[in-house]
C-alpha cells in the first residue's frame, strides 16, 4: 500500500525530472540556434558541407497521431504517477538510446526530431554535466560538423587560438531580364500629346508667328506696293493688336481657355510693338526716343501679364518672334534696332525678381546681344574712326552688359541653376568681342576692358552676393580673361599682342597661389594665355632667323628680345604656380615643359640680341652664348642637386643631366657646323672646362660621402 509520504516523494521526483527535461529542452533550443547561425554563415561564404556531417535520420513520429482515424485516447491508468523505480539513474556503463516510438519516462534522454548528434545516432540529447553542451563533436573545442569550419566555442563563437574561416567567393547573380517595352503606335502618341495639350501649344505658337508675319506684311510690303495709306496701315495694325489682346483677356476668365488666351495676348502685344516700331522708323511719326519709351511700355505690359498669369510661354511668344521680325521693320540690324531690342530685354528684369524663368532670360539675352553684335560688326568703319557714333555704340553695349549682369544677380537669388544663368548673361560680351576682332577700335577695347574689370570685381566680391557659387565665379573669371584677350587684340595687335598676352599669363600665374578657391582656375587661364603666346614662337620666319640667320622684317627684330624675355618669365611663373597648387607629379610634368620652353626662349634671346648688335657676327656669338648659358644652367641645377638629399634631388639632377646632354648635342650637331673661327674655339673650350669642373666636383662629393662616418 502506497503511503502519503511515498506519493509526495514520487511527485517531487517527477517535478525534479520535469525540471531537468525543461533544462534539456532549453539547451537543445540554444544548440538549434547555433546550428542556424552556422548554416547562415556557410551559405554566405558559399562553402559546401560534407555529406556525412549533414546526414540526418528521418523524423521520429509519434506512435499514433491524435488526428489519425481510430485514435483512442489513453485511459486514466496511463496518467498515474510512476513509481520510485522509474526514476532510477541510468546505468553508468553506457547510455541506451530510447526507442523510436518516442520518449519513455525514465529513459534519461529527449528525442530531437530531424537532428542527429555524433555519438547519439537516434537523436537523444544529453548535455554534459559541466558545460551544459552536448557531448561529441558539437561540444566546444571539438571539430565542426561542416568541412572547412573552425572549432566552435561557447555560445557558437570560434574557439580561442584558431584562425577564423576564410570567406569563399561570393555567388554571381545575373541581372534581371526585362522584356522590351512595346512600341507605341504613332496614333497613340499623337493622342497622348493631344491629351497633354502639346498639340494645342504647337498650334498656338504657329498661329502667333503667322499672324505677326501678316502684320509685318501689312506694315512693310503694303507700303512698298502702295496699298492703303500709311495711316490705315498703322491704324489697322493697332486695331488688330487691341482686338487680339482684348479677346485674350476675355478668354482668360476660364482656366481651360488659358492656353488660347496666352497665344492671343502674345500676338496682340507683338503686333502693337511692331506697329509702334513702324511708326517711329518707317514713317517717322514718332521720335526714336518716344518710340523706345512706348515700346518699353508695351513690352512691360506683356511682361506684367506673363507675371500675373505665371506664364513663361507668354513672354517667349512675345520675345522670340520679335528677334526675327523687328529687323524687317527697321531695314536691318542697326543701332536703332539694337536699342529697341535692348528696351524689350530691360523690361524683362521685372520677372527675374521672383520667377525662375531661364528660357525667357536666355531669349532676352539673345534678343539684345544678337542685334547689337550684327550692328557693331556692320559699323566697323565707324568704330575705326573713333568718332561720336563709335562711343554711342560703346554706351549701348555697356547698357546691355549692365542689364545682363543685373538680371543674372537677381536670378541667382532664387535659383539653383546659377551656372546656366551666368553663361546666358555672358552673351552680352559677344558684341564687344566680335567688334574687337572686326576692327582695332579704341572704344571697343575700352568697353571690353570695362566689362572684364567688372567681372573680376564680381568674382572676388562673390562671397557677399547671394547665390554666387564657385561655378558662377569661374564662368565670370573665364569670360573676363577672354574679354581681356580681345581687348589686347583690339588695342595692340601684331608683335605687341603676343608680348601682352604673355604678360597676362605671368600676372595670372604669380597671383594664383595667393587666391582662394579660384586659384587653380586663374592658374589654368594663365597657362592658356602662355600657350597662346608661345605659339608665336613656332612661326616659320622666327625659326628661320634662329637657325639659318634669316633677318626678320620690319620692327619684328626689335620686338624679338622682349618676346623672348616674356616667354621665359611666363614659363618659370607657370611652373612655380603648378608647384604651389598641384600635386608633385603634375608639378614635375609642368616643370619639364616649362624648362624646354625656357631653354628655347633663352636661345632666342641670345641670338636676337646678337643680331641686333651685328647681323653676321652677332648670330654666331649669340649661339656661343646660348650654349654656355645651357651649360651654366645645368651646372646650377647639378650643384643644387648635390646639396639636396633623397627624392628632392631627383628633379634637378635629371634636368641638369638632360641639359648637359642637350648642350653637348648642340655643340657637335649645330655649333661645329654653323660656327667658324674663334667662335668655334671659344664654345668648345668653355663648354669642355665647365664639364670638367662638374665632373671633378661630383667626384670629390662621392669621395667625401664614402669617407663620411655612418650616422
Amino acid at each position: 500500500m502506497t503511503t502519503p509520504s511515498d506519493s509526495r516523494s514520487a511527485v517531487l521526483t517527477g517535478l525534479t525530472r520535469l525540471s531537468d527535461d525543461v533544462s534539456d529542452l532549453s539547451a537543445r533550443l540554444t544548440r538549434i540556434g547555433t546550428d542556424v547561425d552556422a548554416l547562415t554563415a556557410l551559405l554566405r561564404t558559399d562553402a559546401s558541407p560534407t555529406a556525412t556531417n549533414l546526414a540526418t535520420p528521418p523524423l521520429i513520429a509519434p506512435a499514433q497521431s491524435p488526428f489519425a482515424p481510430g485514435f483512442q485516447a489513453p485511459g486514466p491508468a496511463a496518467f498515474q504517477a510512476p513509481g520510485p523505480a522509474a526514476f532510477q539513474a541510468p546505468d553508468p556503463a553506457g547510455f541506451q538510446a530510447p526507442s523510436p516510438a518516442g520518449f519513455q519516462p525514465g529513459s534519461g534522454g529527449v528525442p530531437i526530431p530531424g537532428t542527429a548528434f555524433h555519438g547519439s545516432p537516434t537523436g537523444a540529447f544529453r548535455p554534459d554535466a559541466t558545460t551544459g553542451f552536448p557531448a561529441g563533436p558539437w561540444a566546444p573545442g571539438n571539430a565542426a560538423p561542416f568541412a572547412g569550419q573552425q572549432p566552435i566555442g561557447p555560445a557558437g563563437h570560434p574557439a580561442a587560438g584558431h584562425v577564423p574561416m576564410t570567406p569563399g567567393p561570393m555567388p554571381r547573380y545575373l541581372a534581371p531580364q526585362h522584356p522590351p517595352a512595346p512600341k507605341v503606335p504613332l496614333s497613340e502618341r499623337l493622342s497622348t500629346a493631344f491629351e497633354k495639350g502639346l498639340v494645342g501649344r504647337i498650334l498656338a505658337g504657329l498661329g502667333v508667328g503667322v499672324t505677326l508675319i501678316g502684320v509685318v506684311l501689312l506694315l512693310v510690303l503694303a507700303a512698298q506696293a502702295g496699298l492703303l495709306s500709311p495711316g490705315l496701315r498703322v491704324a489697322g495694325g493697332g486695331v488688330l493688336a487691341a482686338t487680339l489682346v482684348g479677346t485674350g483677356l476675355w478668354l482668360s476668365r476660364t482656366p481651360e481657355s488659358r492656353a488660347g488666351a496666352v497665344a492671343l495676348c502674345a500676338t496682340g502685344i507683338g503686333a502693337a510693338y511692331l506697329d509702334v516700331l513702324a511708326a517711329a522708323v518707317i514713317y517717322h511719326w514718332l521720335p526714336d526716343a518716344a518710340g523706345l519709351v512706348l515700346c518699353g511700355l508695351i513690352g512691360g505690359a506683356g511682361v506684367a501679364l506673363a507675371y500675373r498669369w505665371s506664364s513663361e510661354t507668354l513672354g517667349l511668344l512675345v520675345v522670340v518672334p520679335l528677334i526675327v521680325l523687328a529687323p524687317v521693320i527697321t531695314g536691318g540690324f542697326t543701332l536703332v534696332t539694337a536699342c529697341f531690342m535692348l528696351a524689350l530685354s530691360a523690361v524683362g528684369l521685372l520677372v527675374q525678381i521672383d520667377r525662375d524663368w531661364l528660357g525667357l532670360f536666355c531669349a532676352r539675352m539673345i534678343a539684345a546681344s544678337f542685334a547689337l553684335t550684327i550692328a557693331l560688326v556692320s559699323a566697323k568703319d565707324d568704330l575705326r574712326s573713333d568718332n561720336a557714333t563709335a562711343w554711342l555704340y560703346l554706351a549701348v553695349g555697356l547698357l546691355g552688359f549692365a542689364v545682363a549682369v543685373g538680371g543674372t544677380l537677381l536670378a541667382l537669388r532664387r535659383t539653383d541653376r546659377g551656372a546656366e544663368y551666368a553663361l546666358a548673361g555672358m552673351l552680352s560680351l559677344v558684341p564687344f568681342a566680335m567688334a574687337s576682332l572686326a576692327a582695332q577700335s579704341v572704344p571697343a577695347a575700352v568697353g571690353t576692358l570695362t566689362c572684364a574689370a567688372v567681372l573680376v570685381i564680381l568674382v572676388y566680391a562673390g562671397d557677399t552676393l547671394p547665390g554666387v557659387t564657385l561655378g558662377v565665379r569661374q564662368i565670370w573669371l573665364t569670360t573676363a580673361a577672354v574679354a581681356a584677350y580681345a581687348a589686347v587684340g583690339a588695342i595692340t595687335g601684331g608683335h605687341a599682342q603676343s608680348v601682352t598676352v604673355l604678360a597676362i599669363a605671368i600676372v595670372c600665374a604669380v597671383a594664383a597661389p595667393n587666391l582662394d578657391s579660384t586659384g587653380k582656375a586663374v592658374l589654368f587661364l594663365g597657362t592658356a594665355f602662355a600657350a597662346i603666346g608661345a605659339l608665336g614662337f613656332l612661326r616659320g620666319d622666327r625659326l628661320g632667323a634662329l637657325i639659318v640667320n634669316e633677318p626678320l622684317t620690319g620692327d619684328r627684330q626689335a620686338w624679338e628680345p622682349v618676346f623672348a624675355i616674356a616667354l621665359c618669365a611666363a614659363a618659370i611663373a607657370i611652373g612655380y604656380g603648378y608647384q604651389q597648387l598641384t600635386d608633385q607629379d603634375s608639378a614635375r610634368t609642368m616643370w619639364f615643359f616649362c624648362g624646354v620652353v625656357s631653354v628655347a626662349a633663352v636661345t632666342d634671346l641670345c641670338v636676337s640680341l646678337g643680331v641686333l648688335i651685328d647681323p653676321d657676327a652677332g648670330f654666331r656669338g649669340g649661339h656661343v652664348a646660348a650654349t654656355i648659358v645651357w651649360m651654366g644652367t645645368a651646372a646650377t641645377l647639378l650643384w643644387y642637386a648635390r646639396r639636396g638629399h633623397g627624392p628632392s634631388r631627383a628633379l634637378p639632377l635629371t634636368v641638369g643631366l638632360v641639359l648637359v646632354a642637350a648642350a653637348v648635342a648642340k655643340l657637335f650637331l649645330f655649333d661645329l657646323a654653323a660656327l667658324d673661327g674663334v667662335f668655334r674655339v671659344i664654345v668648345f673650350i668653355v663648354t669642355g672646362l665647365m664639364i670638367l669642373t662638374l665632373g671633378s666636383v661630383y667626384a670629390k662629393s662621392l669621395t667625401d660621402d664614402r669617407h663620411q662616418p655612418a650616422q
